[in-house]
């Protein structure tokens, strides 16, 4: 059972059933819903029983920060969307990040309470358009949430600084978005892809080299990590506010020439070459720290005793 599936069934028994008898109907089709629509189905069911008419043309965007922020940009995002007619704009955050959970295997808290905030928005308007704008980590969260949360699709995909593999199935993820779709703006001096592909896995180096994909649109700035928001380089209302109020792409004049991505950048965003290498060079290191710090001394004493004992 698909998202829209729910929405259908709920119009459909609430208009076909006596008002008498519609709690005790849709109390027995709460059984048969699958768990990861009940918040879907419930917030539906209560929003007929309380008056709330969906609108379909209603326009949503969510954005999500990266990890060490409170989403500070977030913020002005909204500040420059705001003039945009119909369009509702939340700010979804988590709890901090650590080192261990960005480097571990152990990244789904965030993925998961994201993905609750996004059903509890839907489930206010589930008609409406939702639209997401990522930063860094935030990125990484909307790749999990479509591989993983089938239930949440995306009306547009706005990337900066993302940390996804080059490899992802965005074909299989999101095929129904097309390239015009999905958008990833490439900072050509931003090191943290590169850093996040070759010290652990599941991430990639796009926000640095891009998706290079028939899937995605990547645009690239002379930009580090952050410089997307910015106050002078005016990116949000020159390059994102386009496409969330008419889907128009603005081009970047940035020559990608002079930012040519040099080869060791080429080699350490390579997951199957940099992350060797980059975990050889630590453990070659820690070898010849430990046979210096094993050597064993010889106290001074005895060193100036070999050599009175030499010159006799």
């Amino acid at each position: 059972m698909e998202c829209t599936d729910v929405i259908k069934l709920v119009e459909k028994v609430w208009s076909t059933t006596p008002p008498a008898e519609r709690r005790s109907v849709f109390s027995l089709i709460r059984k048969t819903i699958p768990n990861h629509h009940l918040v879907l189905f419930d917030g539906l069911v209560d929003n007929k029983r309380n008056g709330i008419v969906d609108n379909p043309d209603s326009k949503i965007v969510v954005l999500i920060h990266g990890i060490h922020t409170d989403g500070s940009w977030q913020r002005c995002v909204q500040q420059e969307l705001s003039t945009i007619n119909g369009l509702h704009i939340h700010d979804l955050g988590y709890d901090v990040v650590t080192a261990i959970q960005l480097f571990g295997p152990y990244r789904s808290t965030p993925v998961n309470r994201i993905a609750r905030e996004i059903r509890r928005i839907k489930v206010e308007e589930p008609k409406a358009k939702i639209s997401v704008i990522a930063h860094s980590f935030g990125t990484y969260i909307v790749s999990k949430i479509l591989e993983d949360h089938p239930d949440i699709r995306f009306d547009r995909i706005i990337m900066c600084g993302a940390i996804i593999s080059r490899a992802y199935p965005w074909d299989r993820n999101a095929r129904e978005l097309n390239k015009s779709r999905i958008i990833n703006d490439v900072g050509t001096r931003d090191i943290w892809p590169v850093i996040a592909t070759c010290t652990t896995g599941g991430y990639g180096s796009s926000g640095r080299r891009g998706f290079q994909s028939a899937s995605v649109t990547d645009r690239y700035f002379n930009y580090k990590h952050s410089d997307f928001f910015e106050p002078k380089n005016n990116h949000i209302r020159d390059y994102w506010k386009p496409i969330i109020e008419s889907g128009d792409i603005p081009t970047s004049d940035w020559d990608t020439k002079k930012g040519k991505t040099s080869f060791p950048i080429l080699v350490a965003s390579h997951p199957w070459i940099g992350r060797p290498l980059v975990f050889l060079i630590i453990f070659g290191l820690g070898i010849l720290g430990w046979q210096y710090f094993s050597k064993p001394t010889v106290p001074k004493n005895e060193s100036t005793h070999a050599i009175q004992s030499g010159d006799k």
